[in-house]
């Protein structure tokens, strides 16, 4: 009876989680800061946007921090990830994309910055990967601009070393 009560808080524990987000949200042009905390989250709270792009399944996978403001990722199958971008929006309308290449093995490091490494956990398929998990080992900004990518960069979003945004 013990083992059978065992596997199943197992199982129950692989399908509910509670990860956290140490964040600071500022206005890009005066460097003032609207916002900080931390969000504790689970599976349950992660926005799913699905579409299709040039025959592309792709999901935009979000974590809501506070006022509206977002961080997330576009998660689609790739053969082999050596580079994925993270977002960060206001409004569906906004423009954001800081890319991430890889390093070495599970480690990547933000393309544009001096900081920025991550270490990531992926899902496999026979012959896909998919991202699933992004653990921050550094401060990294994730940038946007309101209304669209034509609009100067309004807002950063400052992602604390020890974050983690959790898509599964």
């Amino acid at each position: 009876m013990n083992v059978v009560i065992g596997l199943i808080l197992s199982i129950i524990g692989l399908t509910v989680y509670a990860e956290e987000i140490q964040y600071e949200i500022y206005e890009a042009g005066s460097g003032k800061l609207i916002a900080s905390g931390v969000k504790t989250y689970s599976k349950n709270d992660v926005i799913h946007k699905p579409y299709t792009k040039n025959g592309r399944s792709i999901v935009e996978k979000f974590i809501e921090l506070e006022g509206g403001y977002k961080v997330g990722s576009r998660i689609f199958p790739e053969n082999q990830l050596t580079g994925f971008g993270l977002v960060a929006e206001k409004t569906s309308s906004d423009f954001s994309w800081e890319w991430f290449n890889q390093v070495e093995g599970r480690t990547f490091k933000k393309l544009q910055g001096e900081k920025g490494l991550v270490e990531i956990r992926i899902s496999y398929l026979p012959g896909i990967e998919v991202l699933e998990e992004v653990k921050f080992l550094d401060d990294a900004y994730l940038s946007f601009r309101l209304g669209g990518a034509e609009y100067p960069e309004s807002h950063n979003i400052l992602v604390k070393k020890g974050s983690v945004l959790r898509f599964d």
